[in-house]
C-alpha cells in the first residue's frame, strides 16, 4: 500500500504581499478621504453634465427620440458620480432617465412628458438649486419612481 503524501502548492499571493502593508480598513479610511478631496471635482464634473443634459427638457418630442442616446449617456455619467459628491437623489433621478430611455430601446416604452419631467427634477436637485431637505429630495425621487412604474418600467 502507498503511503499518504502531503502536497502544498506553492502560494503565489504570498509575494504579492508584504510585512507592514496598510489593512482593509486602512485603505477604506484613504479612499474616503481621497474620495472627499474629490467632491469638489465631482460637483464641477456634475454641474456640466447638468449643463448638457438640462436643454433637453424644452425639446420637441422628435428631438428627445433622436438624441436618447446622448442623454441616456449623460445621465449615467451624472448616475455614477452623484453618490460620492453627496447628491443621491440627483443620483436616482438620473438613474431614472436612463431606465426610461432603455425602456425604449428594450420594450418601447416611450413617454416624452414623464422623461421632460425627470430632466426638470435634476435642476431641482443640482448643487446649483439652493438648499432643499432630505424629505423634499426623497419625494421627488419617490414620485419620479412611482411614475415609471405606472407606465410600465422597472426601477
Amino acid at each position: 500500500m502507498n503511503s499518504a503524501r502531503v502536497f502544498t502548492p506553492d502560494n503565489h499571493l504570498a509575494r504579492l504581499l508584504r510585512p507592514g502593508a496598510p489593512t482593509a480598513a486602512e485603505l477604506l479610511a484613504d479612499a474616503d478621504s481621497r474620495l472627499t478631496a474629490l467632491a469638489g471635482t465631482i460637483r464641477v464634473f456634475i454641474s456640466n453634465k447638468l449643463t448638457a443634459i438640462l436643454p433637453f427638457a424644452e425639446q420637441t418630442d422628435d428631438v428627445l427620440l433622436a438624441e436618447c442616446r446622448d442623454i441616456a449617456g449623460i445621465a449615467m455619467n451624472i448616475a455614477e458620480v452623484a453618490g460620492a459628491a453627496g447628491l443621491e437623489a440627483l443620483g436616482d433621478v438620473a438613474r431614472g432617465i436612463y431606465v426610461m430611455i432603455d425602456g425604449l430601446v428594450s420594450l418601447g416604452v416611450w413617454h416624452t412628458d414623464a422623461l421632460r419631467l425627470h430632466i426638470r427634477s435634476l435642476s431641482l436637485l443640482s448643487p446649483d438649486a439652493g438648499p432643499s431637505t432630505a424629505q423634499d429630495e426623497q419625494r421627488i425621487v419617490e414620485n419620479l419612481r412611482l411614475m415609471r412604474e405606472a407606465i410600465g418600467l422597472k426601477s
